[in-house]
Parts: structure tokens; C-alpha cells; sequence
């Protein structure tokens, strides 16, 4: 069950936790807890299994152990937008949905079988581990990796954590093969998709490949 906390009971379950020295590192460069001090805060410990999708349940929602969803992460809730997502510990799923001005850090492994949808505006992902999923929409917001990405299709990319010289990594296959196997059109203009093109595809249990 998770348990509602102080800003400063939040804090102290993240120094406390079992974060690796990469996450402490990565956290301190985005988030200052001076912007998050009174706000709806919870804490789940322990490994966290759910049947069917995931919201989550405070603005700012700390999991301390593994996360396994059989279909939907989905940050984006009745918060409007905004907030912190962390979780110390792996992240399977089938998609995951990010949000608007979200900060979102899992100290493990982000596996989502069929999408993750990391571009809204202001918001940021970090994963200290391998991000891998089958499409990958980060158009300029994209997500920092700890120890790779694999993406098969999409758009955008993932920068490596903490090594300025090395090359971003992009899908496996461009935004023209993507076109071909994912139901929404393709823009005309910019980038060919966008986030929300799939996310009311998704909630409503629909396909997002042709």
C-alpha cells in the first residue's frame, strides 16, 4: 500500500533507499526539492505487481523496489501535469506513458514491450539502466540512459548518462519505417509523430500497429 509522507519523509526515503551512486548523481542535477515542498507525496516499499494499468497515485510518487505492470504505465493524471516519478528498482510494462513538466527516474531497467511516449514538453527521463521497447517516441525530449537503449522503431533518441562525447542512440529504424507499421499518420510537417498521436490509442486499449 502506499503510504502518504512529508516532502521531508520523501526525501528521506530516497537517501535511505537502495538508489545506486548513478541515480544520486543524476537526480541532483535535475531536481531541487525547494519546487516540490508542498505537495502530494507518497511511498510504496517493496515490489510493486499490477494486474491490468498503473497510475500514479501522488504528484510525487516514489516506488522503492521494482515495478511490474501487465499493460499501462501512465503518468499523466488528474495532477493536470507536472510532478516526480522514481522508482529504485526495474520498470516492465507494455507501454509507458510519460508526462508534461514530469521528472521521471528508475534506477534499474525501463523494459516496455510495445511503447514508451517520452515527449512532452518539460519533462525529463532518466534511466539508470537499459531502456529496450519495440517504439520510442521522444521527439527533442528523449531520455538519458545509464547502460544503453535498445528501440526498434520511433523518433528522437536517448543520451548516454554522463559521457558528453558519445553518440546518441536512435531507434533501429527511422521515421519512415515507422510510418509503415503504427496506425496514426504521419505529420506533413516536423517531426512525423507526435506523444499524443498514440496515448488515446493506448488508454483505449487499441492498436497502435497496423
Amino acid at each position: 500500500m502506499f503510504r502518504s509522507v512529508t516532502p521531508q519523509e520523501f526525501q528521506n526515503a530516497i537517501a535511505d533507499g537502495p538508489a545506486s551512486p548513478a541515480f544520486h548523481e543524476q537526480f541532483l542535477r535535475f531536481v531541487s526539492f525547494e519546487d516540490l515542498m508542498d505537495v502530494e507525496a507518497v511511498v510504496y516499499d517493496g515490489d510493486l505487481r499490477v494486474s491490468g494499468s498503473f497510475r500514479a497515485p501522488g504528484l510525487c510518487t516514489l516506488i522503492v523496489g521494482n515495478l511490474d505492470v501487465e499493460d499501462v504505465v501512465d503518468l499523466q493524471s488528474h495532477f493536470d501535469q507536472g510532478g516526480l516519478f522514481i522508482v529504485l528498482g526495474n520498470v516492465t510494462c507494455r507501454h509507458f506513458i510519460s508526462e508534461y513538466g514530469l521528472t521521471g527516474f528508475i534506477d534499474g531497467d525501463l523494459v516496455a514491450q510495445d511503447s514508451i511516449v517520452a515527449d512532452f514538453s518539460d519533462s525529463g527521463l532518466s534511466v539508470i539502466g537499459t531502456l529496450r521497447t519495440r517504439l520510442f517516441i521522444g521527439c527533442d525530449i528523449g531520455a538519458y540512459v545509464g547502460a544503453g537503449a535498445a528501440m526498434d522503431y520511433g523518433v528522437g533518441y536517448c543520451t548516454p548518462i554522463g559521457d558528453d562525447v558519445a553518440p546518441v542512440i536512435r531507434p533501429l529504424h527511422d521515421e519512415s519505417a515507422t510510418a509503415r507499421i503504427v496506425v496514426p499518420p504521419a505529420n506533413t510537417e516536423g517531426y512525423m509523430f507526435n506523444g499524443e498521436q498514440f496515448v488515446d490509442l493506448i488508454r483505449a486499449g487499441q492498436p497502435i500497429f497496423k
